[in-house]
């Protein structure tokens, strides 16, 4: 009897690990073919596996794509944290202009194409696939909108902690970051370099201001 959760943790974690498997190769097929391109054969061969394995885990495709999506939701959680520390270390010791602070929180949140080809390329694909099956929309909305939260979370941390704020409704200023971001990435897988951030600076400077409750002037006055 007492063998029993053991047993069952032992196949928790190894369906957990082939899952892991099955979306870590998923996201290189996806990046390289497109997800409507993507056959459930060339995954489970990436990965190791037979459609067997596949198949015991995901209904299908969609069921994947999904869960990948809760996936990404779990780990933006925790990317959020880990960046909201680094970021309002980098402002109040090292000065850092704001255009600077929010591209290094904006790459590390939705990836760096210098490092992260195949899953920033693969974020976009199940943005667009979400576009062209209804059934999708919904979760992938749910989705955004809860990273969009904790965008707002992230940004509104990091604009305090350098004296600064939104000129205009949150909503509207992280739907321009997110685009300016998106293009950006875009921009740097194309021409095949770093990214570019001068566009985020003179973004930025459009829209925010000093806060009002701000002793002394902000940082990237200084």
């Amino acid at each position: 009897m007492t063998s029993a959760p053991s047993l069952v943790t032992g196949r928790s974690a190894r369906r957990a690990q082939t899952q892991q498997r099955l979306m870590n190769s998923a996201v290189e097929v996806f990046a390289e073919r497109g997800i409507l391109a993507a056959s459930v054969e060339e995954i489970c061969e990436r990965a190791g596996f037979t459609r067997g394995a596949f198949y015991s885990n995901f209904a299908d495709k969609d069921e994947l794509v999904l869960e990948m999506l809760r996936y990404y939701a779990d780990q933006d959680v925790h990317k959020v944290e880990e960046i909201t520390d680094l970021l309002r270390s980098n402002a109040e010791m090292k000065g850092n202009p704001p255009g600077i602070l929010i591209n290094m929180a904006l790459s590390r949140l939705f990836g760096d194409p210098s490092n992260e080809r195949s899953a920033v390329l693969a974020r976009h694909e199940m943005h667009l696939y979400a576009v062209r099956h209804p059934a999708l929309r919904r979760p992938y909305q749910r989705y955004t909108e809860d990273l969009y939260h904790r965008v707002v979370t992230l940004l509104d941390g990091t604009l305090e902690a350098i004296g600064l704020e939104f000129s205009v409704d949150v909503p509207t200023a992280v739907l321009l970051l997110h685009g300016a971001t998106n293009m950006m990435q875009m921009e740097s897988l194309l021409r095949d370099v770093p990214p570019d951030g001068s566009a985020m600076e003179v973004l930025l400077k459009q829209i925010t201001r000093p806060r009002p409750d701000r002793d002394g002037p902000a940082v990237c006055e200084a």
